[in-house]
């Protein structure tokens, strides 16, 4: 089952269950919160990375920074901020790191909506 905004699907509530059963099975009830507390991390730490990456001439570590978010989102389920770093990877991808960084910014509510969503879930 899929949760749902306006724009598509935010969480996809099969992989995050699947990871609570990893809890239940381990006997951990913070699989899933430290998971998306690294999460949240990346997040805040993704435009200063990628701009990093960039003043370094390292235009590869600025895709791989998009395409290791892009990759995690979806692993934890949040499907839409998955979407939200292929679009930026892509973008990256094609040279126009500009573009990039303002679909980011762009994705704010979106990042806020599904963190909020992932610790609810």
């Amino acid at each position: 089952m899929a949760t749902e905004d306006s724009g598509g699907i935010l969480l996809d509530r099969e992989l995050i269950d699947q990871i609570r059963k990893i809890e239940q099975a381990t006997g951990r009830n913070d699989v899933l919160s430290g998971f998306v507390t690294k999460l949240e991390g990346s997040l805040r730490g993704f435009s200063a990375s990628f701009s990093e990456h960039l003043a370094r001439g390292d235009n590869a570590g600025a895709v791989r920074a998009a395409h290791t978010l892009k990759g995690t989102c979806r692993q934890l389920g949040a499907m839409g901020l998955g979407d939200l770093f292929a679009e930026i990877e892509t973008v990256a991808k094609a040279g126009d790191f500009a573009e990039a960084k303002r679909k980011f910014e762009a994705g704010a509510a979106l990042v806020t909506q599904s963190i909020e969503a992932l610790k609810k879930a």
